[in-house]
């Protein structure tokens, strides 16, 4: 009841002056995005999106920041039920936006929408690896795959692939050798990409980290 009474308090804010009140909402719910570090703040964050997604529902941006925050979520758990859970309701949010025919989406946010994705099966391949991989790997490959053919110089689905690549055995066709060029390819995209207000800009410190610990792997 709760939720619900949120979801109606947001419908009346947005029921005039549109544009204008999805914007300051969308400001602070960047704000909060921008300082989660907490199971706390991505729960708070999860939460204040799924409310204007639930309200605006061709938006795929409020949407896309309750799937990540909730695939961030997973990624803190210990129990493999609620990993999963929280997987899953992201999955389930950002799935509808992944089409080409879908009104207010382009290139780029179908590269964002399908890398999200690739992040999402990755979560649940470390619900179990063993089990898990040999389903989600290919499908995480395919999202990564999908991503870069929608646009080349988005640096996340290169991120997300050198990143799959280092943490994999070398047995299994990863290792850190495999890993550079992908981290290199990103860190050069980061330095030219130009993303939109409101629209997905993570992963570059995180990559950078990657790159020099397989960088300074390869030279020992």
């Amino acid at each position: 009841m709760k939720l619900k009474f949120y979801i109606l308090s947001f419908s009346i804010i947005f029921s005039s002056e549109y544009s204008e009140r999805y914007y300051n909402a969308m400001d602070k719910g960047i704000q909060m995005f921008s300082l989660c570090e907490t199971e706390e703040d991505f729960l708070k964050t999860s939460n204040y999106f799924y409310r204007i997604s639930q309200v605006v529902k061709n938006d795929w941006l409020s949407s896309y920041y309750y799937a990540y925050s909730n695939t961030s979520l997973s990624m803190m758990q210990d129990d493999p039920d609620i990993k999963e859970l929280y997987l899953d309701k992201a999955f389930e949010i950002i799935a509808p936006f992944d089409t080409l025919a879908f009104e207010y989406t382009d290139s780029l946010a179908l590269s964002e929408i399908q890398t999200l994705k690739a992040l999402i099966y990755v979560g649940k391949i470390f619900i179990n690896p063993m089990v898990n991989g040999m389903k989600y790997g290919p499908l995480s490959e395919k999202s990564i795959n999908k991503a870069i053919s929608y646009c080349p110089t988005n640096p996340r689905p290169y991120y997300l692939n050198g990143q799959s690549k280092f943490y994999t055995p070398s047995a299994f066709g990863g290792g850190m050798d495999k890993a550079i060029p992908f981290l290199k390819k990103s860190l050069d995209n980061y330095e030219i990409f130009e993303t939109k207000k409101y629209w997905p800009n993570w992963g570059k410190e995180k990559c950078q980290s990657l790159y020099n610990e397989a960088i300074n792997n390869a030279e020992k």
